[in-house]
Formats: structure tokens, C-alpha cells, sequence
């Protein structure tokens, strides 16, 4: 993980939400400003969404492939990552949903006890699947580009009947992903 001086704010990036208190699953909890460099380690172009509370996703931006982006978040924030055109979920660490972590080290070896906070790099990576998934997603997602029918073609398929189900939910979940974040973009 690399790590570089935080310049609160200054530095041309975006401040995410409120800080303060909040009130959390486990009480009250202190609300810290966190400071991170999201980076697209994938070829995929990634919305960027945040959550301040359980139930409201907010989409914060679209990152292309390989670039980075700092952003000063608050720990209680926690952050997510999808494919622009499919939905798919991307990983940090193995994970689906990331969590800001306040990282600070010492300002000066000679006083340990003054401490800076430091941005964070954070690598955003395709998810771990089976060889039966990544043939899934690779196919559904040849089919919404090359077809105007691709429920049509699947059924056309000679194969079992599980695999076209799961072809057909995929595709489902690409279209509905398609309609929800097209108009969260245009706000």
C-alpha cells in the first residue's frame, strides 16, 4: 500500500459527505475525515458509490481504466464499485464493499507522538470467479453488445437448461443496471 502526505483538501480533490457524529449499528461512533486514492488496477470503466447510511447508494463518479482518483471520505462511509456497462461488482482486497480506515504515521522520527494523516492507496480489481462464471458474464456481455435479441439467441443455445437460466439472469441484471445508474448519471 502506498502512502503520501494528506493535504486536507487542498490538493484539487472532493470532500465526500458530513463529519461529526453518528450514530452507528454499535452507538454513537466518532466520525473521522479519511483520505484515499481510489485506483482502477482493471481494463473496465467503474462507478464509484459511497454510503453514508444503509439505504441510500450515492454514485460518486466514473473511473476510467487505470486511472486514480483522490478523494477525502469520513470512516463511516462505506464505498463500492461496479462495471459502468454491466453492473458487475468490482473488489478491493477481496472484498465487495470497502471501508475507510484513517491512516497516520509519525511527522517527525524524533517526536513519534506528532502524528499526519496520509492518503491511502486503495486497488480496485476484478472479482475472483470460477471458470464457469467468467464464461458467463463473458458471454451474456457479448450478447448485449452484438444482439438485438439476445434472449432469443440464448434460448437458441444446445445447452442445459441452467446454464440459459443463469445467462438469462445475468442479462437481467445488465439491463436493470443499465436503466437505475443511466439516470442516477444524469443528475
Amino acid at each position: 500500500m502506498a502512502l503520501q502526505i494528506a493535504q486536507n483538501n487542498r490538493d484539487g480533490q472532493q470532500l465526500v459527505g458530513l463529519g461529526g457524529q453518528q450514530q452507528g449499528l454499535h452507538g454513537l461512533q466518532m466520525v473521522v475525515e479519511v483520505y484515499v486514492l481510489f485506483v482502477n488496477t482493471t481494463n473496465r470503466t467503474l462507478d464509484l458509490y459511497w454510503l453514508c447510511d444503509r439505504d441510500r447508494e450515492n454514485m460518486y463518479l466514473t473511473l476510467k481504466p487505470f486511472e486514480e482518483v483522490r478523494v477525502n471520505t469520513f470512516s463511516t462511509h462505506s464505498w463500492f464499485f461496479r462495471d459502468y456497462y454491466t453492473g458487475e461488482r468490482m473488489h478491493v482486497r477481496s472484498r465487495r464493499i470497502f471501508q475507510p480506515i484513517r491512516v497516520r504515521v509519525p511527522k517527525n522520527p524524533q517526536h513519534p507522538e506528532q502524528l499526519c494523516d496520509v492518503r491511502s492507496q486503495v486497488l480496485i480489481h476484478f472479482p475472483m470467479r470460477s471458470l464457469r462464471e467468467n464464461c458467463l458474464w463473458l458471454v451474456a456481455r457479448w450478447l448485449i453488445r452484438t444482439s438485438n435479441a439476445p434472449r432469443r439467441v440464448i434460448h437458441g443455445y444446445h445447452i442445459p437448461a441452467t446454464l440459459k437460466q443463469q445467462l438469462l439472469l445475468l442479462l437481467t441484471t445488465m439491463e436493470s443496471y443499465s436503466r437505475v445508474a443511466g439516470t442516477r448519471r444524469r443528475r
